[in-house]
């Protein structure tokens, strides 16, 4: 009996224990998901030269952005783009990029996103 109670006690106390490492974890990754949102938020437009431009610091992550019109998008939002049929000489295909569905299908963001592009200075 005595084994029996030290097995439930051992056991319960390592589920104990993972339950507060999942617990903490889960709170970091809630953490940095709001200074992710945060910094998402701050961010509305940039100019699409300068972010794909080969100048680019390759240690810092590109911004998702819009290459027609240089609104940011988020990890859900897409672009509308087509790939061709045919094959150049390097052997690939052309992909057409038309725009997000904020200048190709002319959706109104729930933000506020200037019209204009702005200059990346925090970037």
């Amino acid at each position: 009996m005595t084994t029996f109670l030290t097995l439930v006690g051992v056991l319960g106390a390592a589920a104990f224990f993972i339950y507060l490492l999942a617990a903490y974890d889960n709170n970091s990754m809630d953490k940095s998901q709001a200074k992710r949102e945060n910094e998402e938020s701050k961010f509305k437009s940039a100019d699409p030269k300068k972010i794909y431009n080969k100048n680019w610091d390759p240690n810092v992550p590109r911004p998702r952005v819009c290459p027609a019109c240089g609104t940011l998008l988020r990890k859900e939002e897409y672009l509308y783009a087509s790939i061709s049929e045919r094959v150049n000489s390097e052997g690939k295909r052309q992909a057409h990029i038309y725009g997000c569905k904020y200048c190709y299908l002319g959706e109104v963001n729930s933000g506020s996103i200037p019209n204009e592009p702005s200059e990346l200075n925090d970037l």
